[in-house]
């Protein structure tokens, strides 16, 4: 399967071999899909090295032109230049569009200091930016042909590796599929009492599916939606979630302050009658040494795991 990465950087060639103010900024990454920009494109391709502060302030300079620019690098070195987001684009409206690759755990060879796993709490603190998690190669170029027709502030979240079992979803990639920023994926109904809705985003995906379908098969109604962008429409939210009391967010994140709070925030705010199951990583940096799916497994994620603390909870 084709990289994230590659598919957003090969649709986003495309608009910039017709556009000249698309601008496409690299800092210390190498992929072959950057070749073609090298090659090809070289004077709407900008390769500024080890600088992730400066990168955005001479993206945020671009902008300010009217350019549509693009700014890659690992997702780990965003906290880097959080400060430059918020004053030279958040602050002064400097809308460009933030690529980062290697969500969560996807670079566990490396470490904690390569693993973003507090990424959506601090970015969605900023305020008027829109942050994208796609789990399929579908949503990843919908979202290149998003943030090319509306200039707005963005946080690209891509996946080093995909979910298994999501490869067909989102064939058709519509404004208002974009607009509310929510899906429900499947979801079946037995006789219970008990309605649940289970969110997750990108990679975590293929593990809430496992657990949809041991909830199901424990014969409780159940839900699996996809809550891929960030902040969540409150109105939105409430509509498709109207049918569910307990709602169980699934994050390759802290607890403190990813999108499981966005949820909590949501319930408390307007004040509806549901239940709040978080599922995530714990509030401390990770060295274990192992693969992402031995690391998940080793802090909460497997199967059992989260069908008993789902269990264990429910009122």
């Amino acid at each position: 399967m084709i990289a994230q990465r590659d598919i957003f950087f090969d649709t986003l060639f495309e608009y910039a071999k017709k556009d000249k103010d698309v601008y496409l900024i690299a800092a210390d990454c190498g992929a072959k899909s950057l070749d073609r920009w090298r090659n090809e494109l070289p004077d709407q391709f900008i390769y500024t090295g080890i600088s992730e502060q400066h990168t955005i302030n001479f993206a945020a300079g671009l902008a300010s032109q009217g350019k549509k620019v693009y700014v890659y690098f690992m997702a780990c070195w965003v906290a880097r230049c959080f400060e430059q987001i918020r004053y030279s684009c958040a602050m002064a409206k400097n809308n460009i569009t933030i690529v980062g690759t290697s969500v969560g755990l996807g670079y566990h060879p490396a470490g904690p200091a390569h693993e973003p796993t507090e990424d959506l709490a601090y970015m969605r603190s900023l305020c008027g930016l829109e942050i994208h998690s796609p789990c399929n190669n579908h949503m990843t170029k919908g979202l290149v042909d998003l943030s090319y027709r509306e200039s707005k502030l963005r946080y690209v979240r891509l996946e080093r590796t995909q979910p298994k079992g999501f490869e067909d979803l989102y064939m058709s990639f519509n404004d208002s599929f974009i607009e509310n920023g929510i899906f429900n994926v499947k979801s079946k109904y037995n006789k219970s009492n008990k309605n649940i809705m289970i969110l997750s985003s990108g990679y975590m995906l293929e593990r809430a599916d496992k657990l949809y379908q041991k909830m199901l098969d424990n014969n409780y109604n159940v839900a699996l939606t996809d809550i891929w962008k960030l902040p969540i429409d409150y109105k939105y939210f409430e509509s498709i979630s109207k049918n569910y009391d307990i709602l169980v967010t699934i994050e390759e994140q802290s607890l403190n302050g990813g999108f499981g709070s966005n949820v909590c925030e949501i319930v408390c705010d307007m004040d509806l009658n549901k239940q709040v199951i978080r599922i995530g990583l714990p509030n401390k940096y990770i060295f274990d040494n192992g693969s992402r799916d031995y690391i998940l497994e080793n802090n909460g994620f497997d199967l059992e795991s989260m069908y008993n603390s789902i269990i264990g909870r429910l009122k």
